[in-house]
């Protein structure tokens, strides 16, 4: 008997952990037949994109912006796959912040895809990494790494773009909130009477088409008509007077506006193109002149005296001045590139320029004396040397 009860409670355990699992195990569809449920996976991120997002992080520094900052860097247009040996000049030179000005890295056609990739293929440069511990960086895009070659806001890798910007520079996250898709920002530098306000402008996200010249328009040149004035035999494009084009949003004009009105003893602002510079048939501020005046206007109507423009794009550096108004000249600084000079066998001249362009890979460098209220600029070249000399009052 007892073996009997035995089995029969066996099998009435049986029966009661085999109904508890085929229920944890079915489910039904609609029309009321079972199927078999899968099993909740935990959600993991893909292999690929931990490895990818590691090697996009490196070790870098962070700028103290309470203290006083008399020297820092610029420059532009940095192929990761081109040598790149300034690095270590511009280190030996000890700045306390290094401005990247746009075409960071190269990733706008086919081969050179995804932008994520090319900035990877930066971080194995060792000299680079080097000086990414070693100085704070600011940086805002160009068209290259942007994802598309003179893209504006018709770009279709845009939203590409704007994520991985922030992956890489980090130190963006804190700054631009995470609903501006275009990635203007800025910071200030130093206490007192010593602040510099860095100002970096997106030129891309929000701009409107660029107009295609006729292949009949001439280049204009600055004064005659010789090859060495010659900068191309024609324009690429030209103005686009319509009333609603624009480089800079509603949102970021406005915001910019705000900025201005920040107190601060000098103020650069990076533009990734030429703001002064007309003659040139490339991307320029002139190629929108309604909004090249409404940034002169907006510089007179807040009375700024104290603004120097940083530029980048061109594969030449140089050194442009306008009158802003009867006491205050502006200056548009030029410096490209680091790494992928220009192809032109003479210098740019425009009648803006102080001096003819400098051809060769070049950073810049400036020097602020706080004494004299002054800026030192110098465009120095693979030599060490400077190539291009302006100091400015501010």
């Amino acid at each position: 008997m007892k073996s009997q009860i035995k089995f029969i409670f066996a099998s009435i355990l049986f029966l009661i952990v085999s109904s508890c699992q085929s229920l944890s195990t079915t489910t039904s569809d609609p029309a009321g037949e079972s199927s078999i449920a899968p099993k909740k996976a935990r959600y993991e991120r893909p292999k690929e994109i931990l490895r990818r997002e590691s090697l996009l992080s490196i070790p870098y520094r962070t700028i103290d912006t309470s203290k006083n900052i008399t020297i820092f860097g610029f420059g532009s247009c940095n192929d990761q796959n081109l040598p790149q040996p300034l690095w270590k000049l511009i280190q030996a030179r000890s700045p306390q912040l290094f401005l990247m000005m746009g075409d960071n890295v190269y990733g706008s056609k086919t081969e050179n895809q995804s932008i994520a990739d090319q900035y990877i293929k930066l971080n194995e440069n060792k000299d680079y990494l080097d000086l990414r511990e070693a100085v704070p960086f600011m940086a805002t895009w160009d068209d290259h790494d942007y994802g598309q070659s003179d893209g504006g806001e018709d770009n279709p890798r845009k939203t590409e773009a704007r994520k991985i910007f922030g992956q890489y520079w980090t130190y963006s996250k804190n700054i631009i909130p995470k609903n501006q898709g275009a990635i203007y920002h800025s910071r200030i530098v130093g206490e007192g009477k010593k602040r510099v306000q860095f100002i970096l402008l997106d030129t891309r996200y929000d701009r409107s088409p660029l107009i295609k010249a006729p292949i009949e328009v001439p280049l204009l040149t600055s004064g005659d008509s010789t090859a060495a004035n010659t900068v191309a035999k024609t324009k690429m494009y030209i103005p686009n007077e319509d009333p609603k084009a624009r480089i800079l949003s509603v949102d970021q004009w406005k915001w910019l506006e705000g900025e201005l009105k920040k107190p601060a003893e000098l103020r650069i602002i990076v533009s990734s193109i030429q703001f002064i510079a007309d003659d040139p048939g490339f991307e320029k501020w002139g190629n929108f002149p309604l909004e090249k005046k409404r940034f002169l206007d907006l510089l007179n109507k807040n009375n700024i005296r104290n603004t120097v423009v940083l530029s980048g794009d061109r594969h030449l550096a140089s050194v442009a001045k306008i009158q802003l108004n009867k006491k205050t000249e502006l200056y548009d600084i030029t410096s490209s590139a680091l790494n992928k000079p220009s192809k032109a066998k003479e210098p740019e001249l425009d009648p803006t320029y102080l001096a003819p362009s400098y051809l060769g890979i070049n950073f810049g460098l400036a020097s602020i004396d706080w004494g004299k209220r002054q800026l030192e600029i110098q465009i120095i070249g693979e030599d060490d040397k400077a190539h291009l000399n302006q100091t400015i009052k501010f």
